[in-house]
């Protein structure tokens, strides 16, 4: 079909839809240890923590309160082991509270069959609890109880490996040898009742060591936990390690600044549009400053700087290339003296960094964001190509990130980030806060070689952290030194040739702006990102690649909001109550019987999120299971009964429309028939390393594909089953949006006019494109 006889996808696919309940099973755990073993064991650990405690100095722990790390066994990982008859939770027990988890890593070493050193690495999982002396010698007296002691709770001791004081080396992460100085996040455990004296008792610490805290930054959020911000020297760091309420602390500093040579100007501008009017579609620009009086801008932009203090010349010049770049994509397909289009979206700056200090202070930046997005509800995108230097932290969530977070999940928003530049550094390759932040949306950069589309080589990498593993998200054309990215610049007569994620990070929220704007919202944030990354440009290979995400960003608009001949695409949006099931119809034609029928779907969720817990981060997500016959049940010979005159078998497939008579005759005989339909649901071709549980179901971002013959499908559906963890989320009903796409090439009827006269439900969505933009260029000079 000629692209210009494309047709639109459509919406309202959850028309659709019911709900369905699902029994579970499964059976019990074995336990390493007996209930007396694992008593034992844990009295000596309290002993040993009593005599830690008393021998503490006060420099190093809040009056009252303490943490203390409890490791389960590495077989009780999982949620629901969580040993809830320990922890006060609705009701006090103990005195001793649940304040976050993590994931522990144990390295074991051992020998092959030919006798060659072999590793590998075992799991468990560790829970930060906040506890008193007193609570302490409560759970010592309960253990030495030899009546009155429940079930759960023998249960619960019995899962336990360790209890004790987190050691100090856990807790400062991502300092190098070389490091001597610099800007420093910590983060500290929430507390009870020592909660007050918290930030206090850790100023008066690193003041005693040398701090001046006129430059300290802090934020301490509902939940208790608190991010500081202070500049230290190694001094600092030996002062506060081992320190009790601390959690962890890491470098924070500005990136730096995406650079071909620091950018060349060049001769060769171009000529500034036309204005006649300024679109209503308004992208966010969250950066370090504007040039209002330049001419390609000054029409299609508002202006706020947004921080105290003097802005940067250099970072006024990063904004204002971003801002240009959201306006008017890259400029490679323009010759000099062209007069470039009007752009499709305005943008609003937004400038929060200034010279308030040595380096802009990033705490500062996060205050103002987290004052922006409230402020301005006619903004659904923010593009974001600023943030803190180096690689994320497995076991340590910035601050940034959770803002970023934090605010899409409550305001229903999608911030575009740039991965970062540091991509070519081998140990500081990998993506960098808030691009980490699993409810937006990572961009990576690509550039061209030999023709081909390749990564940036300094575009940084995944994978992401726990719960959106799969990082970055997508790329979008960055440029590199050989291919550099055509910017604008100040002078009419010049421009920019430059590359870095901080340019293709733009591209992409311009489009995901556009997506809403010009569907008068019927695509919405949550729609805007899962269709991004459903129409993302496939990598040569199967599935998320680790370095250039789902895909490259669509050529054209018009390519991610239509169809291609002989199939569909289908938004379904919804909500679902976490732990229950929903049954989605996929609109099927029967009289399609030739060839094989190619189904992919991306599912979008909108989580909350844990600060606390870097193992848990995601509060939410959704499973969803395909089922290409919605009739065929798996029937299982649950008694090992004789049937057909002496067979004995184990299982069989029946379709119990077209074989109801079979389907009765195996009930008959004691076969036990199956909750759910046979299901051929693919596994993620995203290649993990083992630590990536449970098939990535806690993402919260996911895509598949499957191929079937078409002869073989009849009513085909999906299952979403809605999940929940953790004790600190709100229980809400889960987000998702999901993007479903069937193509049938050797189809003998038209699939897209068969649907809609079948399920007259289905919109084409309407988009209000005036002028396509090509967003992909000719990359050459």
């Amino acid at each position: 079909m000629d692209k210009k006889n494309r047709r639109p996808i459509l919406y309202n696919g959850q028309i659709y839809s019911k709900p369905i309940t699902k029994s579970l099973g499964g059976g019990e755990k074995v336990m390493p240890f007996t209930y007396d073993e694992a008593r034992d064991f844990v009295l000596r650990d309290i002993a040993k923590t009593k005599d830690i405690l008393k021998n503490m100095p006060k420099t190093s722990r809040l009056p009252n309160e303490v943490v203390l790390s409890l490791k389960l066994q590495p077989e009780f990982a999982a949620k629901s082991y969580y040993p809830e008859h320990l922890f006060d939770l609705d009701t006090e027990k103990f005195g001793i509270k649940e304040i976050g988890s993590r994931v522990l890593r144990d390295i074991n070493k051992g020998l092959d069959e030919n006798g060659e050193e072999v590793f590998s690495t075992t799991f468990s999982k560790m829970f930060f609890i906040r506890a008193t002396e007193y609570s302490l010698e409560k759970l010592e007296n309960h253990l030495n109880k030899s009546t009155n002691i429940t079930k759960g709770f023998q249960t619960d001791i019995r899962k336990i490996s360790s209890l004790g004081i987190l050691s100090e080396t856990e807790q400062i992460q991502g300092i190098t040898e070389e490091w001597t100085k610099g800007r420093l996040e910590a983060v500290l455990h929430p507390f009870d009742v020592d909660r007050n004296l918290t930030i206090e008792h850790f100023m008066k610490l690193i003041n005693d060591s040398g701090v001046e805290l006129d430059n300290v930054k802090y934020k301490q959020y509902e939940s208790g936990v608190t991010f500081i911000s202070f500049t230290g020297d190694r001094g600092v760091l030996d002062s506060i390690s081992g320190y009790n309420p601390l959690r962890t602390v890491h470098p924070l500093q500005l990136r730096d600044l995406p650079t071909v040579n620091r950018g060349v100007s060049m001769s060769g501008g171009f000529t500034a549009p036309t204005f006649t009017k300024k679109s209503t579609t308004v992208v966010g620009v969250i950066d370090g400053g504007l040039d209002t009086t330049n001419p390609y801008i000054q029409n299609y932009t508002d202006y706020e700087f947004s921080v105290s203090g003097t802005p940067i010349d250099s970072l006024i010049e990063h904004g204002t290339q971003v801002t240009g770049t959201v306006l008017y994509g890259p400029l490679n397909q323009y010759s000099s003296g062209s007069k470039l289009p009007e752009p499709l979206v305005s943008v609003k700056n937004f400038g929060v960094l200034s010279s308030t200090t040595d380096l802009p202070d990033l705490y500062d930046a996060i205050d103002a964001i987290e004052k922006i997005v409230p402020a301005n509800s006619n903004i659904d995108v923010y593009n974001l190509s600023v943030g803190p230097s180096g690689p994320i932290f497995d076991d340590s969530i910035s601050r940034f990130t959770y803002s970023c977070d934090k605010l899409s999940y409550d305001y229903n928003k999608l911030f575009c980030v740039a991965v970062g530049n540091d991509g070519h550094i081998p140990g500081y390759e990998r993506i960098q806060s808030p691009s980490d932040a699993v409810n937006c949306l990572a961009i990576g950069a690509y550039t061209t070689k030999d023709g081909s589309t390749i990564r940036a080589p300094y575009s940084s990498i995944g994978p992401g952290r726990e719960g959106c593993k799969m990082k970055p998200d997508i790329s979008a054309f960055g440029g590199c030194s050989n291919h550099p990215i055509h910017l604008i610049s100040s002078n009419p007569n010049e421009k920019i040739l430059s590359a870095g994620t901080s340019f293709a990070s733009p591209i992409a929220s311009s489009v995901a702006a556009r997506l809403i704007g010009e569907s008068e919202k019927t695509i919405d944030p949550l729609i805007a990102k899962a269709l991004l990354v459903h129409s993302s440009l496939s990598n040569e290979g199967d599935g998320h690649s680790k370095e250039m995400g789902h895909g490259t960003l669509s050529n054209e608009i018009n390519d991610i909001v239509t169809c291609d001949d002989k199939s569909y695409t289908l938004i379904y949006r919804g909500e679902v109550e976490q732990g229950k099931y929903a049954e989605f119809l996929i609109p099927w034609d029967d009289l399609i019987q030739q060839g094989k029928a190619h189904f992919k779907w991306t599912v979008a969720v909108l989580t909350e999120v844990d600060q606390l817990s870097s193992d848990d981060y995601t509060s939410s997500s959704v499973e969803v299971t395909f089922y290409p016959n919605r009739n065929k049940y798996m029937f299982t010979n649950t008694n090992g009964t004789p049937i057909d005159g002496g067979v004995i078998k184990k299982t069989e497939v029946v379709d119990v429309v077209i074989n109801s008579d079979r389907a009765q005759y195996l009930v008959n005989n004691g076969w036990t028939q199956s909750n759910f339909p046979k299901t051929d649901s693919p596994k993620t071709s995203y290649k993990t390393e083992a630590e990536l549980r449970d098939d990535l179901k806690w993402d919260s971002l996911d895509t598949r594909e499957f191929k079937k013959m078409a002869k073989g499908i009849n009513e085909p559906s999906f299952h979403i089953h809605a999940l929940g963890r953790g004790n600190r989320s709100s229980k809400k009903k889960v987000k998702f949006a999901l993007i479903f796409s069937v193509t049938t090439p050797k189809a003998e009827v038209d699939i897209y006019a068969n649907i809609l006269s079948k399920y007259s439900a289905l919109i084409p969505i309407q988009m209000n494109i005036e002028t396509e933009v090509n967003i992909q260029t000719n990359t050459g000079e």
